[in-house]
């Protein structure tokens, strides 16, 4: 009997609609041209974070569907049937989960097929921010069914959306200097991430909690029956919320770096050019320019000689080596690497082999000074006149005239001043342009 009222739902309720609407959305939201296909932690984490879209929506559909015996006024005549209620809506709630986690699982598999043509390193465990999503979209499709029978208005599910908007996106902007779990239990967010990071178990398990204590607390107050059941309903939520914060870690250990993500793959021979593991199929386009660029380093005293992949975000503060360039890198969907406007060569050239630092991010007069200093150094060892006219003006300008400067000394002196300039940067220190051109 329930297989086949499951079926009728199935058949001709807004369900399926619902989750190709799901699953279209997931799909989109996933696109990115500057994440390169062959990440697969990187893909779930990104589909995961998509929640903060389609909880919203769910929770709206849910709504849409639970108000569905109201709007045909025909409330009594069901509630009038001997079934119980859990039998009553049992079908109807299968079948809107199912096509919600059907549509949310089919919008990533473009994304998990081009990782498994792409990559070649798979982490473990990647499918658990999948599930966990999963499962907190199931939490919202139940959910909404409930509040749309308790508040059968046609205004309930777009209200829905909009409420459901502020409780995924508020939270994080009200509490974002925090380092608190409980910004965890806001669906998607799995705090600050980027393509290394992979969930900690503590928060997988941690939101798994929360999702199915809303999920459970939901189910109980849409078949509830009696007001002391329905009182009772809120039960598994405050338990799952008491054992999801226990378990929940602070925001910024929420997604750790995958330490074999980070491991470096080096090429054969010399100099040293390594990526990380993730990058490891993008290493050959990386090797010759890397090689090129550290001969023309060569003319420098203690120059570095080795290129590494550097996983920190590039303007942060990393532990520099001199023997080594700690070199930022993209590599597009298409598996093309790159490193800035120019080219990889360049990128290494620039600031003499060095990483750019010793700034904060919203001082841009000093940034403006540090680049024009770092496009200069690298205009310099490449024997070039001028910076590129896609070079932002105001760092343009000063780059020509710091490398004017530079050239009408002699050559011996050019070298010392563009060497000082690397010392400089090494330590981070803000006056590259003032090492470059003053005397």
């Amino acid at each position: 009997m329930s297989h086949r009222i499951a079926w009728i739902e199935l058949r001709r309720s807004a369900a399926p609609w619902v989750g190709l609407l799901a699953a279209l959305l997931a799909w989109a939201l996933a696109a990115d041209p500057e994440r390169w296909d062959g990440l697969w932690m990187a893909t779930a984490v990104a589909h995961h974070g998509n929640l903060w879209m389609l909880w919203p929506l769910a929770l709206a559909a849910g709504a849409w569907q639970g108000r569905r015996d109201h709007s045909a006024r025909m409330t009594e005549l069901v509630t009038s049937t001997p079934r119980p209620g859990a039998g009553r809506m049992a079908p109807g709630v299968v079948v809107l989960v199912g096509c919600l986690v059907g549509g949310y699982t089919l919008g990533l598999l473009d994304g998990l097929g081009r990782a498994a043509l792409t990559a070649s390193y798979q982490p473990s465990g990647w499918y658990w921010p999948v599930l966990v999503g999963a499962l907190g979209l199931a939490a919202a499709g139940v959910l909404g069914l409930w509040l749309g029978r308790l508040m059968p208005s046609p205004l309930t599910a777009p209200l829905l959306v909009v409420g459901g908007l502020v409780l995924v996106i508020g939270p994080q902007l009200l509490w974002e200097g925090t380092r608190s779990p409980a910004l965890l239990l806001t669906p998607g967010y799995l705090g600050p991430t980027d393509e290394y990071s992979a969930p900690d178990w503590r928060t997988n398990v941690g939101q798994a909690v929360w999702f199915l204590a809303l999920v459970t607390t939901a189910w109980i107050l849409l078949v509830a029956g009696t007001r002391r059941t329905r009182f009772l309903a809120v039960l598994p939520a405050v338990v799952g919320l008491a054992v999801a914060l226990s378990v929940l870690p602070p925001l910024d250990r929420a997604a750790p770096h995958d330490p074999r993500a980070v491991e470096l793959v080096c090429a054969d021979g010399e100099p040293r050019v390594c990526v990380t593991r993730l990058y490891e199929p993008v290493l050959p386009q990386l090797v010759e320019p890397a090689r090129r660029a550290l001969t023309v380093l060569g003319r420098l005293p203690h120059p570095p000689t080795s290129v590494v992949q550097e996983t920190g975000r590039y303007g942060t503060d990393v532990e520099q080596r001199r023997d080594t360039v700690h070199l930022s890198m993209t590599v597009f969907s298409d598996g093309t690497i790159s490193s800035g406007p120019g080219s990889v060569e360049e990128a290494i050239l620039d600031g003499a082999g060095t990483w750019a630092c010793g700034a904060a991010d919203d001082d841009t007069d000093a940034w403006t000074r540090i680049d024009a200093a770092r496009v200069a150094a690298g205009l310099w060892l490449r024997g070039a006149d001028a910076a590129p006219e896609l070079t932002w003006t105001p760092v343009r300008e000063l780059a020509d005239r710091a490398l004017a400067t530079l050239r009408t000394l002699p050559v011996d002196a050019q070298v010392a001043r563009v060497a000082a300039m690397r010392e400089a940067a090494l330590e981070c220190r803000p006056d590259l342009y003032d090492v470059l051109t003053t005397p």
